[in-house]
């Protein structure tokens, strides 16, 4: 049995939305100002640019001593009109080159390492070469000495770079130096002419190194093994190069007769900011710094917006 009968026939409620409303063009406005807005206050707190250009990347390469080097000391006998040159190298042809010019009395090369942190890479680098001078009137008068590393970087990605220690017509502390031991401190050091450029997915653009700068046995002159010379051709092909940055010098006498040179080098430690590598900052990494600024800044514009949405 019914009681009551509220309707008889089914009621429709036509809701009327008009696209180019006040409220529908104030809702999307404010949407609009919120996604443009944190745009603009970062272009305000970083004035210039929204990401960086490059970046500075603090790594220790890893190092190995390949046994390329040369040795080269004028050696002086009060009387004598010519000073006498002593060299020793692993080049045949410079050893051949100066055959008739220089006597082969001095030793093999010395190296020792250390890796103090036992990381696998080589903290400390310690190479020595030393002369026999035949009486205690002869002393040295000056002294060439450069030996080649391989230097490998993996962090951002894999790159070879070009590495010479070198010192270059070094005259000894006192002279007449007639036997004793001059130690050379120094860190392993960039230096940098162009940013790197790492490769990346579907472009294959890379910084390329070239390493046809070693001596060889098609060089036909002295001067082509001189430092300055190799330098010069590392400098003018390679974006980028480590080289010896000299800190100070320490030197004793005795009584042995012969004279040693030595390279205390330095990788990394405490002074790593010394190989640090410029970067080129990919196209992805800018994405991820712009976007990493623009996140943080768009939730609170977004919370604004919906509070201002609720009021209308």
């Amino acid at each position: 049995m019914q009681l009551f009968s509220l309707h008889r026939k089914s009621i429709y409620i036509l809701y009327q939305n008009r696209l180019c409303s006040l409220s529908t063009l104030t809702t999307a406005l404010i949407v609009l100002l919120s996604l443009l807005l944190p745009y603009c206050v970062i272009s305000y707190i970083n004035p210039g640019t929204l990401w960086d250009r490059y970046r500075l990347v603090y790594e220790q390469p890893k190092v190995h001593f390949d046994y390329q080097y040369l040795f080269l000391a004028e050696m002086d006998r009060p009387g004598d009109n010519v000073n006498r040159l002593t060299t020793c190298s692993s080049y045949e042809s410079y050893n051949m080159l100066t055959d008739d010019q220089s006597h082969q009395d001095c030793n093999a090369i010395k190296v020792m390492i250390d890796d103090s942190n036992t990381d696998g890479k080589i903290d400390k680098l310690s190479a020595s070469v030393s002369v026999n001078f035949p009486d205690d009137l002869v002393g040295l008068v000056f002294y060439t000495f450069y030996f080649f590393l391989e230097a490998v970087v993996e962090s951002n990605c894999h790159f070879t770079i070009p590495t010479m220690i070198s010192l270059s017509k070094q005259s000894p502390p006192i002279q007449p130096f007639t036997s004793g031991t001059i130690s050379h401190f120094g860190h392993l050091r960039a230096i940098q002419s162009t940013a790197l450029q790492c490769p990346f997915f579907l472009r294959n653009i890379k910084t390329h190194f070239n390493h046809n700068f070693h001596p060889n046995e098609n060089f036909t002159s002295v001067e082509e093994f001189l430092p300055e010379t190799i330098l010069h051709r590392i400098e003018s092909s390679n974006a980028v190069y480590y080289g010896f940055d000299p800190a100070r010098t320490q030197w004793t006498r005795d009584g042995s007769g012969t004279v040693e040179i030595r390279v205390e080098l330095l990788i990394g430690g405490e002074d790593g900011q010394k190989t640090a590598l410029l970067y080129n900052v990919s196209l992805w990494q800018k994405v991820a710094q712009f976007w990493a600024q623009y996140f943080s800044v768009l939730i609170v514009f977004l919370w604004v917006a919906d509070k201002l949405k609720d009021l209308m």
